[in-house]
Protein backbone atom coordinates (compact mmCIF):
# COMPACT_ATOMS: atom_id res chain seq x y z
CA UNK A 1 0.00 0.00 0.00
CA UNK A 2 2.33 2.67 -1.23
CA UNK A 3 1.73 6.12 0.32
CA UNK A 4 2.05 7.55 -3.55
CA UNK A 5 -1.29 6.23 -4.62
CA UNK A 6 -3.75 8.87 -5.44
CA UNK A 7 -1.04 10.96 -5.94
CA UNK A 8 -2.13 12.90 -9.15
CA UNK A 9 -6.34 12.11 -8.70
CA UNK A 10 -6.17 13.40 -4.90
CA UNK A 11 -7.08 16.71 -6.53
CA UNK A 12 -10.03 15.46 -8.33
CA UNK A 13 -10.79 12.79 -6.30
CA UNK A 14 -14.31 14.15 -5.19
CA UNK A 15 -15.30 15.91 -8.16
CA UNK A 16 -15.17 12.87 -9.92
CA UNK A 17 -17.22 10.43 -6.88
CA UNK A 18 -19.44 12.95 -6.11
CA UNK A 19 -19.71 14.88 -10.10
CA UNK A 20 -20.97 10.99 -11.18
CA UNK A 21 -23.18 10.07 -8.00
CA UNK A 22 -20.86 7.73 -6.59
CA UNK A 23 -20.71 9.08 -3.05
CA UNK A 24 -23.16 11.07 -1.11
CA UNK A 25 -20.86 12.55 1.43
CA UNK A 26 -23.82 13.72 4.01
CA UNK A 27 -26.01 10.75 3.07
CA UNK A 28 -23.51 8.49 4.17
CA UNK A 29 -22.17 10.29 7.42
CA UNK A 30 -25.46 10.62 8.80
CA UNK A 31 -26.13 6.65 8.12
CA UNK A 32 -22.46 6.35 9.99
CA UNK A 33 -23.78 8.66 12.81
CA UNK A 34 -26.58 6.12 12.82
CA UNK A 35 -25.10 2.87 12.97
CA UNK A 36 -22.19 4.39 15.93
CA UNK A 37 -24.91 5.74 18.23
CA UNK A 38 -26.91 2.77 18.21
CA UNK A 39 -23.80 0.61 19.38
CA UNK A 40 -22.44 3.54 21.31
CA UNK A 41 -25.07 6.14 22.43
CA UNK A 42 -22.86 8.00 24.38
CA UNK A 43 -20.05 8.40 21.31
CA UNK A 44 -18.12 12.08 21.28
CA UNK A 45 -14.96 11.11 19.70
CA UNK A 46 -13.72 9.63 16.27
CA UNK A 47 -10.90 8.40 14.27
CA UNK A 48 -11.51 7.80 10.06
CA UNK A 49 -8.76 5.88 8.94
CA UNK A 50 -7.90 6.18 5.40
CA UNK A 51 -9.69 9.67 5.83
CA UNK A 52 -8.49 10.54 2.27
CA UNK A 53 -9.98 13.75 0.65
CA UNK A 54 -11.78 14.51 4.47
CA UNK A 55 -15.35 14.69 2.48
CA UNK A 56 -16.48 12.51 5.48
CA UNK A 57 -15.13 14.23 8.56
CA UNK A 58 -16.14 17.48 7.26
CA UNK A 59 -19.83 15.71 7.38
CA UNK A 60 -19.17 14.25 10.86
CA UNK A 61 -17.76 17.01 12.76
CA UNK A 62 -21.34 18.13 13.22
CA UNK A 63 -21.66 15.26 15.93
CA UNK A 64 -17.97 13.92 16.72
CA UNK A 65 -14.30 15.47 18.26
CA UNK A 66 -12.52 14.02 14.98
CA UNK A 67 -9.10 13.21 13.97
CA UNK A 68 -7.90 11.14 10.59
CA UNK A 69 -5.05 9.23 9.26
CA UNK A 70 -3.82 8.68 5.86
CA UNK A 71 -1.14 6.89 4.26
CA UNK A 72 -1.10 9.50 1.25
CA UNK A 73 0.27 12.39 1.32
CA UNK A 74 -1.83 13.95 -1.51
CA UNK A 75 -4.82 13.14 0.00
CA UNK A 76 -4.19 14.52 3.19
CA UNK A 77 -2.90 17.79 1.80
CA UNK A 78 -6.71 18.28 0.30
CA UNK A 79 -7.88 17.22 3.55
CA UNK A 80 -6.13 19.84 5.58
CA UNK A 81 -7.77 22.45 3.26
CA UNK A 82 -10.94 21.92 4.62
CA UNK A 83 -9.76 20.77 8.19
CA UNK A 84 -7.15 23.15 9.11
CA UNK A 85 -8.00 22.64 12.67
CA UNK A 86 -8.84 18.65 12.85
CA UNK A 87 -5.36 16.76 13.38
CA UNK A 88 -4.76 14.35 10.58
CA UNK A 89 -2.03 12.35 10.78
CA UNK A 90 0.09 9.99 7.88
CA UNK A 91 0.22 6.91 8.95
CA UNK A 92 0.40 2.93 7.97
CA UNK A 93 -2.61 1.45 8.90
CA UNK A 94 -0.74 -1.64 9.37
CA UNK A 95 1.34 -0.27 12.23
CA UNK A 96 -0.98 2.82 13.37
CA UNK A 97 0.00 3.83 17.07
CA UNK A 98 -1.84 7.52 18.40
CA UNK A 99 -1.23 6.65 21.65
CA UNK A 100 -5.24 6.85 22.63
CA UNK A 101 -8.59 5.43 21.97
CA UNK A 102 -11.76 6.64 20.02
CA UNK A 103 -15.49 6.21 21.18
CA UNK A 104 -15.25 5.10 17.32
CA UNK A 105 -13.02 4.38 14.48
CA UNK A 106 -14.06 4.22 10.95
CA UNK A 107 -12.07 2.26 7.89
CA UNK A 108 -14.32 3.22 4.82
CA UNK A 109 -14.66 2.64 1.37
CA UNK A 110 -13.00 -0.66 1.04
CA UNK A 111 -10.01 0.62 1.98
CA UNK A 112 -8.72 -2.09 4.29
CA UNK A 113 -8.35 -4.03 1.07
CA UNK A 114 -5.69 -2.32 -0.19
CA UNK A 115 -3.77 -4.70 1.97
CA UNK A 116 -3.45 -8.05 0.41
CA UNK A 117 -1.54 -9.61 2.43
CA UNK A 118 -3.88 -11.61 4.97
CA UNK A 119 -1.51 -11.40 7.83
CA UNK A 120 -0.77 -7.98 7.59
CA UNK A 121 -4.98 -7.23 7.05
CA UNK A 122 -5.37 -9.06 10.72
CA UNK A 123 -2.25 -6.97 11.83
CA UNK A 124 -4.05 -3.38 10.35
CA UNK A 125 -7.06 -4.57 12.00
CA UNK A 126 -5.64 -5.23 15.33
CA UNK A 127 -4.67 -1.81 15.51
CA UNK A 128 -7.83 -0.24 14.17
CA UNK A 129 -9.32 -2.15 17.10
CA UNK A 130 -6.86 -1.07 19.42
CA UNK A 131 -7.73 2.91 19.11
CA UNK A 132 -11.52 2.11 19.87
CA UNK A 133 -12.23 2.62 23.58
CA UNK A 134 -13.82 0.14 25.39
CA UNK A 135 -18.16 0.47 25.18
CA UNK A 136 -17.02 1.72 21.22
CA UNK A 137 -17.33 0.81 18.04
CA UNK A 138 -15.42 0.12 14.87
CA UNK A 139 -17.06 0.61 11.49
CA UNK A 140 -14.52 -1.65 8.34
CA UNK A 141 -16.07 -1.65 4.92
CA UNK A 142 -14.86 -4.81 3.33
CA UNK A 143 -14.29 -4.95 -0.59
CA UNK A 144 -16.33 -6.94 -3.31
CA UNK A 145 -17.19 -10.20 -2.24
CA UNK A 146 -14.94 -12.99 -4.13
CA UNK A 147 -17.91 -14.08 -5.71
CA UNK A 148 -19.62 -11.19 -7.13
CA UNK A 149 -16.37 -9.95 -8.69
CA UNK A 150 -16.53 -9.66 -12.48
CA UNK A 151 -13.55 -8.37 -14.83
CA UNK A 152 -13.27 -6.38 -17.56
CA UNK A 153 -13.41 -2.96 -19.41
CA UNK A 154 -16.73 -1.03 -17.93
CA UNK A 155 -18.68 -0.08 -20.54
CA UNK A 156 -18.92 3.66 -19.76
CA UNK A 157 -16.63 5.87 -19.16
CA UNK A 158 -17.47 8.37 -15.88
CA UNK A 159 -17.68 12.29 -16.36
CA UNK A 160 -17.66 14.79 -14.72
CA UNK A 161 -17.23 18.25 -14.60
CA UNK A 162 -16.94 21.91 -12.56
CA UNK A 163 -16.35 25.24 -13.21
CA UNK A 164 -12.92 24.72 -13.88
CA UNK A 165 -12.46 20.93 -14.72
CA UNK A 166 -13.65 18.53 -16.92
CA UNK A 167 -12.97 14.34 -16.21
CA UNK A 168 -12.98 11.83 -17.81
CA UNK A 169 -12.31 8.34 -16.39
CA UNK A 170 -12.27 4.60 -17.48
CA UNK A 171 -11.43 1.31 -16.06
CA UNK A 172 -10.00 -2.29 -17.01
CA UNK A 173 -10.05 -4.82 -14.51
CA UNK A 174 -8.84 -8.14 -13.98
CA UNK A 175 -8.26 -10.80 -11.39
CA UNK A 176 -4.99 -13.12 -10.36
CA UNK A 177 -6.23 -15.42 -7.66
CA UNK A 178 -7.27 -13.10 -4.60
CA UNK A 179 -6.04 -10.12 -6.26
CA UNK A 180 -7.95 -7.90 -8.21
CA UNK A 181 -5.91 -5.23 -10.55
CA UNK A 182 -7.47 -2.04 -11.28
CA UNK A 183 -6.17 0.31 -13.86
CA UNK A 184 -7.90 3.57 -13.94
CA UNK A 185 -7.57 5.74 -17.16
CA UNK A 186 -8.22 9.24 -16.90
CA UNK A 187 -7.96 12.43 -18.87
CA UNK A 188 -8.13 15.69 -17.21
CA UNK A 189 -9.40 19.04 -19.06
CA UNK A 190 -8.43 22.39 -17.67
CA UNK A 191 -8.25 25.80 -18.63
CA UNK A 192 -4.49 24.73 -19.08
CA UNK A 193 -4.66 21.95 -21.13
CA UNK A 194 -5.23 17.99 -21.15
CA UNK A 195 -3.52 16.04 -18.84
CA UNK A 196 -3.79 12.07 -19.12
CA UNK A 197 -2.50 9.44 -16.47
CA UNK A 198 -3.09 6.25 -15.29
CA UNK A 199 -3.51 4.75 -11.62
CA UNK A 200 -3.23 1.12 -10.93
CA UNK A 201 -5.00 -0.40 -7.53
CA UNK A 202 -4.51 -3.39 -6.00
CA UNK A 203 -6.98 -5.31 -3.76
CA UNK A 204 -7.65 -8.29 -2.10
CA UNK A 205 -10.81 -9.85 -2.61
CA UNK A 206 -11.76 -11.31 1.02
CA UNK A 207 -14.48 -13.31 2.07
CA UNK A 208 -17.04 -11.69 4.47
CA UNK A 209 -16.60 -13.98 7.31
CA UNK A 210 -12.95 -13.50 6.91
CA UNK A 211 -13.67 -10.12 8.31
CA UNK A 212 -16.38 -11.24 10.74
CA UNK A 213 -13.18 -13.70 12.45
CA UNK A 214 -11.01 -11.22 12.01
CA UNK A 215 -12.82 -8.34 14.15
CA UNK A 216 -13.57 -11.27 16.44
CA UNK A 217 -9.83 -12.34 17.24
CA UNK A 218 -9.21 -8.59 17.52
CA UNK A 219 -11.46 -8.33 20.88
CA UNK A 220 -14.60 -6.97 19.21
CA UNK A 221 -18.44 -8.50 19.09
CA UNK A 222 -18.81 -8.25 15.29
CA UNK A 223 -22.20 -8.19 12.83
CA UNK A 224 -22.68 -7.73 9.43
CA UNK A 225 -24.62 -4.73 6.81
CA UNK A 226 -25.07 -6.92 3.85
CA UNK A 227 -24.67 -4.57 0.50
CA UNK A 228 -23.55 -1.16 1.94
CA UNK A 229 -22.50 -1.11 -1.49
CA UNK A 230 -23.37 -3.44 -4.44
CA UNK A 231 -21.68 -6.73 -3.33
CA UNK A 232 -19.77 -4.96 -0.79
CA UNK A 233 -20.55 -5.83 3.17
CA UNK A 234 -20.22 -3.84 5.89
CA UNK A 235 -18.60 -4.95 9.48
CA UNK A 236 -19.52 -3.33 12.32
CA UNK A 237 -17.03 -3.84 15.74
CA UNK A 238 -18.45 -3.41 18.96
CA UNK A 239 -16.36 -3.41 21.97
CA UNK A 240 -17.18 -4.84 25.53
CA UNK A 241 -16.73 -2.23 28.46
Amino acid sequence: MPDTMYGKSARIYDLLYVGTGIKDYAAESAELDRLIKNSCPTARTLLDVACGTGAHLVELRRWYELEGADISPAMLTVARGRLPDIPLHQADMRTLDLGKTFDAVICLFSSIAYITDPAEMRAAVARLAAHVAQGGVLILDGWVRPDEWHEGYRPEPEIARDEQTMVVRLAASRREGNITELDMHHLVQTADGVEYFVESHRLALTPTEDYVSTVASAGLTATVIPDYMPARDRIVGHKER
